[in-house]
C-alpha cells in the first residue's frame, strides 16, 4: 500500500473530484480543496473514505500556505482548479482576467512553494493546463495565455 496523501486542488468537482473519488477508492488519504471551505468539507464528505477538505481561494496566494499548514507527507499533487472565463479582446474584463492568471499561476506555485517541504522524493505533480493553449477558441484570449504559462511553469519546476 503506497503511503502519503494525495492533495487536489480543485478536488470539488469536475475532473479533480473523480480522481480524489479514485484515491479514496484505493484507500489514500485525500486533501480536496476548493474555494469555499463548506463546499470543500461536503465534497470530502462525500467522497468518503479518509477524505477532508480545504477552503481557500487560490486567487488569494498570501492565504494559501497558512491554509496548508496542517498538510503533511504528500506522495501526489494535483493542480486541478480552473475558473471559467470568456475575456475577448473587443470585450477584454482586466479584473477576470488578472484573477484567472493570479488564480493558475500564482496560486500554483504558491501550492507548490508551500507544500514543497512535504513532499518527498518519490512525490510527483500533475499540472492540469488546458487544451486552450493549442487550441484557442472565441473567448479563450486570458485562458489560452494561462495555459501557455502553465506548461513554462512546468518547465520551470526546478528545485
Amino acid at each position: 500500500m503506497s503511503s502519503g496523501s494525495v492533495v487536489i486542488v480543485g478536488g470539488t468537482q469536475g475532473q479533480g473530484r473523480e480522481l480524489a473519488q479514485s484515491y479514496a477508492d484505493d484507500g489514500r488519504e485525500v486533501v480536496v480543496t476548493g474555494r469555499d471551505q463548506s463546499r470543500a468539507h461536503a465534497a470530502a464528505k462525500e467522497i468518503g473514505g479518509s477524505t477532508r477538505g480545504l477552503g481557500f481561494d487560490l486567487a488569494e496566494p498570501h492565504a494559501i500556505a497558512a491554509h496548508l499548514a496542517e498538510v503533511s507527507d504528500v506522495q501526489h499533487l494535483v493542480l486541478a482548479a480552473i475558473e471559467r472565463d470568456v475575456n475577448t479582446v473587443q470585450e477584454y474584463d482586466i479584473d477576470a482576467a488578472l484573477r484567472l492568471v493570479t488564480l493558475k499561476l500564482v496560486g500554483y506555485t504558491e501550492v507548490i512553494h508551500a507544500l514543497k517541504p512535504k513532499l518527498r522524493d518519490d512525490s510527483s505533480i500533475l499540472i492540469f493546463g488546458g487544451l486552450a493553449r493549442d487550441r484557442p477558441y472565441p473567448g479563450s484570449t486570458t485562458v489560452t495565455t494561462v495555459n501557455g504559462g502553465v506548461t513554462s511553469l512546468v518547465r520551470a519546476l526546478v528545485w
